[in-house]
């Protein structure tokens, strides 16, 4: 049959017209005809199915999928052509059935090109399982060697780490055993070159070396009680000899007071020492020894009854549980009359008193401040806590004149010693496992321990030789090395203290007179003229800083405690004035004062950033102010640079643009007004040319 060419539509207005080749009707009905046919369930009925599966395969393996799926796209795109244009000729009557039997055909080749992509998919996941199955066996081989592996290695290490027991024996070396050892034990000859022979060699030799040295063993123990008697001997004569020194001792007692040795004192003073418990002993001794060495203006003593230590030692009563106590109370309880029972109450408070009984000997260790004062630190030993306390008192050596409107506590025994390390104030328990103990017998806080015996603080713990660590429950000695370790600072910042008080004290008793404090020193970092002067000084309390929104963050970030001194200040110049908020540590001059301040104009409050300068001036650069002077005067120094500052602030004119404010006169010299993207002003002094500058 001859090949037709049919145009639809579409094709007939278009300048490239395609030419599409049909498969003849003829060669269509042959290839349908050789075609197996399938039932629904897909399997052949055809008698040659075998031949045209095997001719299938052999296509599937010639042909490429690519081209399968360029070809099937083809056939839709015909197929979808003939449905329109079979459409079109049952609308104009015309004969269809030539183009029925060419769309039936393109459905046979797509189910030809459908069924070789099934075939191909097929034989993809046969070889896919194929391969995993090489890798299952190969994976498997890996796994077997890696076990006769592991397992070698694990032969090797037991052979390795085979000891005999010759080996635990700690012999000569070699180099010694073929020096010292005689030929006929060492045989060099054979053993240099045998490393077995040359091991039972050196065995012998060890045997026998050890026989020579049990022989010496007998002759030093009998050479040892020779020299036993001896000693016996001689430790008699020293008995006897001891009354006779006693009376040549008495004899010189005017000679002692003359030359001022008090040796029988020292003498009765160590004999006392014998007595004392391990903590306050290793306090004794490195104090009297740091006294000697390093510090003549430090005094140790040791008080208290030597009759009631010495007894206590002699008894060595066991320290008891609180619990063990009640208990047996309890069951002698039941023996005796119920009229003889005590209360509860008083039971209570005689397990109290019990549990806070001091050893009966103390330390008193007196620290000498420059003939400004004395400090007297009198230290307990607390048996039952393993713990040591201390109770200051000062001693001035002349009258002080105190502060009238601020806190009197600066020289108090309370709050003399507080931080004087940081976060140590005395209020927290060094030894955790004593908190247990309080609370069994109704003392709920660690405050009413401390007010009862005195403060344990951890500088005091440390000099007498116990270093409690955090959360520590085990039983801690004492160490003279922990006490060496900080016996020196801890005097040295215990004389600070004190001086930095001293001279805090004053400072604020002449604030109260509104009047700051200087010297040849400080008046050197300042000009000469200051016309801001300060006309109030006021104790202020934590509550009242609390109330005040721009004090809000230092409190919450915590550089304003309840344990500052808190004051307000107000420096004033004609009509403006600046409130400054002082805040003082407890560890002033180590800590230094924070200020914030507010420049006040009338009804307006000014807190801009030119105040932040003013504040940073004496938060930030307060080290230049300890250059040239001592840091105990860093607060009086603090408020007078303040007093510059505030000038500088108004001379340079932060005021012009506030409504009724007054322009005042520049007295202070300085180059520049402000300078920089942030203005800043000239409130740097240097004293050698006499001029402001921007820093």
């Amino acid at each position: 049959m001859k090949r037709r060419r049919t145009r639809t539509p579409s094709d007939a207005g278009s300048p490239s017209q395609e030419k599409r080749v049909v498969t003849s009707p003829t060669s269509s009905k042959t290839a349908a005809a050789s075609a197996s046919t399938t039932t629904k369930d897909g399997t052949s009925k055809s008698s040659d199915g075998q031949h045209v599966t095997n001719i299938e395969d052999t296509e599937v393996e010639k042909r490429s999928a690519a081209a399968d799926v360029a070809s099937f796209e083809r056939g839709t795109e015909e197929i979808r052509k003939l449905v329109a244009e079979i459409q079109k000729q049952k609308l104009e009557d015309s004969d269809v059935s030539e183009s029925r039997i060419r769309c039936t055909l393109l459905f046979t080749i797509l189910k030809k090109l459908n069924r070789l992509a099934h075939m191909r998919c097929k034989k993809a996941r046969e070889r896919t399982q194929e391969s995993k199955q090489k890798v299952d066996s190969l994976h498997l081989q890996l796994q077997n060697l890696l076990y006769e592996v592991m397992h070698l290695k694990k032969e090797i290490t037991k052979c390795l780490e085979f000891k005999s027991k010759d080996e635990e024996i700690e012999l000569v070396s070699e180099a010694e055993f073929f020096r010292d050892a005689p030929n006929e034990i060492s045989k060099p000859d054979v053993t240099k070159g045998d490393s077995h022979k040359l091991m039972l060699a050196r065995l012998d030799w060890e045997l026998e070396q050890r026989k020579k040295l049990a022989v010496q063993k007998e002759q030093f123990l009998k050479k040892k009680e020779t020299l036993l008697k001896e000693i016996h001997t001689k430790k008699e004569f020293l008995d006897s000899l001891q009354p006779r020194l006693e009376n040549i001792l008495k004899a010189t007692q005017p000679v002692q007071e003359y030359m001022n040795m008090p040796l029988d004192a020292q003498r009765a003073q160590h004999e006392t020492a014998r007595y004392l418990p391990q903590s306050l002993y290793i306090l004794y001794v490195q104090a009297s020894a740091y006294n000697e060495a390093c510090d003549p203006h430090l005094e140790v003593k040791i008080l208290g009854d030597l009759d009631v230590a010495k007894a206590a030692m002699e008894a060595k009563p066991a320290v008891r549980d609180i619990d063990s106590d009640s208990d047996q109370e309890n069951t002698e309880g039941h023996k005796r009359s119920k009229h003889r029972r005590k209360k509860e109450e008083a039971r209570l408070e005689e397990k109290r008193k019990l549990l806070l009984k001091k050893h009966p000997l103390q330390i008193l260790i007196q620290v000498k401040c420059k003939d400004k004062a004395t400090l007297d630190l009198l230290f307990s030993f607390l048996p039952t806590f393993n713990t040591v306390v201390v109770s200051p008192s000062l001693n001035l050596n002349e009258a002080v004149s105190e502060p009238v409107l601020a806190n009197s506590t600066l020289l108090s025994p309370d709050s003399l010693l507080i931080n004087l390390f940081p976060d140590d104030d005395g209020n927290t328990a060094p030894n955790p496992s004593s908190l247990y103990q309080l609370s069994k017998v109704g003392m709920t806080t660690f405050t009413d321990f401390v007010r009862l015996v005195g403060k344990p603080y951890m500088w005091v713990q440390r000099i007498c030789g116990l270093n409690f660590l955090a959360k520590e429950l085990h039983e801690v000695l004492p160490k003279s090395s922990v006490s060496l370790s900080h016996m020196e600072a801890t005097i040295k910042a215990i004389r600070a203290r004190i001086l930095a008080r001293l001279a805090l004290q004053q400072q604020l008793t002449s604030l109260e007179n509104l009047t700051i404090p200087g010297n040849k020193n400080s008046l050197q970092m300042f000009p000469t003229k200051i016309s801001t002067k300060l006309t109030s000084w006021q104790p202020v309390t934590f509550e009242e800083f609390q109330e005040r929104p721009e004090l809000k963050n230092l409190i919450e970030e915590g550089f304003i405690q309840e344990s500052d001194m808190l004051f307000q200040a107000v420096f004033e110049r004609s009509k403006v004035q600046l409130k400054v908020s002082v805040i003082l540590s407890q560890e002033y001059p180590t800590t230094p004062p924070l200020f914030s301040i507010a420049v006040t104009c009338g009804k307006t409050v000014i807190r801009d950033s030119l105040t932040k300068a003013i504040e940073a001036e004496v938060n930030v650069f307060y080290p230049e102010l300890t250059e040239h002077d001592s840091s105990l005067n860093l607060l009086a120094n603090q408020l007078r640079r303040l007093q510059m500052c505030l000038d500088i602030y108004l001379e340079c004119g932060s005021l012009n643009d506030v409504e009724g404010a007054e322009t005042f006169d520049r007295e202070k010299f300085f180059l520049r007004v402000k300078k920089g993207r942030d203005h800043g002003l000239p409130l740097k002094y240097d004293s050698t040319q006499g001029l402001f500058t921007q820093r």
